[in-house]
């Protein structure tokens, strides 16, 4: 009898609190309705923040104006939504949009979103977590947003959704994917190596290495066809062909993605960046272009980097060097993504609204056109760039350049 009125009275107080308590027993319903898909950001005024991770006690690393839309991939039990905007990768509050439907890569209303953008380029693929403020606050960080890219970039080669994200990759490196209330990263205590799995974030969760191993026991009959989701990364050290630059060469022509170089500088300092490309002067020299996690600029010619600043010259920098790191498996796609490495993949129609436009074999109008088109001609165009003195221009599908002012995007 007494254990019988002691659960009553447990059960009544259970009951109580779950009339009296805010949010007692209860499940957030509003946050569980959030889906992933495009929504349009419905604040009152003000541009909505996005945050390094799900949740307002996390740093801002950007913000998005009243009536953008975006895609959103991922959605926390807490109703936040994991977005790229520009060169930002964060989290917004769900509570401040409004869903306008499911993601289609076809769909017109998708064309339109400011942060979908599939392909290599310095503009999409920077290192998408507001890193510009992050890397300045705390070091150790480099090779987490080499990292972070080098895989973004694979995925976007391969014709995936890129979903690779900052905190992903720290976590696998040893390191903290959260900062402090500041801001603030701890440096990582481990690099990866070639057994270190890189398992990319989906809108239907993370795939787990329990579940990667159970379809690998199955036998042919039993086992289904899984998409890849595991990334390894091959590490080469100094005692193989990391110094060798022709072995580089190599290595980015079935790597178009690029690979990560490690290298050390005076004072036992160490540093990696992401080799993206190359190319072979008329002298037979070889041109190495770059992505430095420490200066921001994007692609830039390997001699421009941070990095260089520190060793001096390219031949000190791969005589230092005392790692290469790359995706395991070659490339196998044709799908025109790295053409241009200079330029923003771009893929649209375009109506010409001027007169006698001329199109040139390069980004320049001093030069003679090879083809005028006449006012309200329709072409299609894959890539747009920005010359050196600030014009914009699109690529054609016949490797024409159109200056942008002189077209209309579809």
């Amino acid at each position: 009898m007494k254990n019988s009125r002691v659960i009553k009275n447990i059960i009544a107080i259970v009951l109580i609190a779950a009339f009296i308590i805010p949010g007692f027993g209860s499940v957030d319903v509003k946050a569980a309705s959030y889906k992933t898909g495009i929504y349009e950001i419905n604040t009152q005024s003000t541009p909505l923040n996005v945050r390094s991770y799900f949740g307002s006690e996390y740093m801002k690393v950007g913000e998005i104006a009243k009536g953008k839309k975006v895609h959103v991939t991922f959605v926390s039990s807490n109703g936040w939504g994991r977005v790229t905007y520009g060169d930002v990768h964060g989290w917004i509050s769900l509570e401040y949009c409004k869903y306008i439907g499911e993601y289609e890569e076809n769909e017109s209303e998708a064309s339109s979103l400011d942060n979908v953008s599939y392909g290599i380029s310095t503009d999409n693929l920077l290192w998408v977590t507001g890193w510009k403020q992050e890397f300045s606050k705390s070091s150790g960080l480099c090779t987490s947003s080499a990292t972070t890219s080098l895989l973004r970039r694979r995925q976007a080669a391969e014709g995936k959704e890129v979903t690779f994200n900052f905190g992903d990759i720290r976590a696998a490196l040893g390191g903290n994917p959260i900062p402090d209330a500041n801001g603030k990263y701890e440096s990582c205590n481990s690099y990866f190596s070639s057994t270190t799995p890189f398992v990319h974030l989906t809108s239907e969760g993370t795939k787990s290495e329990a579940s990667i191993a159970a379809s690998e026991d199955e036998t042919e009959d039993e086992a289904e066809p899984v998409e890849p989701e595991v990334y390894y990364l091959i590490k080469e050290t100094v005692g193989t062909h990391a110094k060798n630059r022709e072995y580089l060469a190599d290595l980015l022509d079935v790597h178009p993605e690029g690979v990560v170089t490690y290298a050390t500088y005076p004072k036992n300092g160490r540093h990696a960046i992401l080799i993206s490309d190359y190319e072979r002067k008329s002298d037979g020299s070889l041109q190495f272009y770059a992505y430095d996690p420490a200066n921001g600029n994007g692609r830039c010619k390997l001699e421009e980097t941070w990095m260089m600043k520190k060793v001096g010259s390219v031949g000190a920098f791969f005589s230092n060097m005392i790692s290469i790191w790359y995706v395991q498996g070659e490339l196998k796609v044709d799908d025109g993504y790295f053409t241009h490495p200079e330029a923003q993949v771009f893929n649209r129609s375009v109506t010409v609204k001027k007169k006698k436009t001329g199109a040139y074999a390069e980004a320049d109008m001093s030069a003679e056109p090879l083809v005028t088109f006449a006012k309200g001609d329709v072409l299609n165009v894959c890539y747009m760039l920005t010359g050196e003195d600030g014009t914009e221009w699109y690529i054609t599908d016949d490797e024409l350049y159109i200056e942008a002012s002189r077209v209309q995007v579809e």
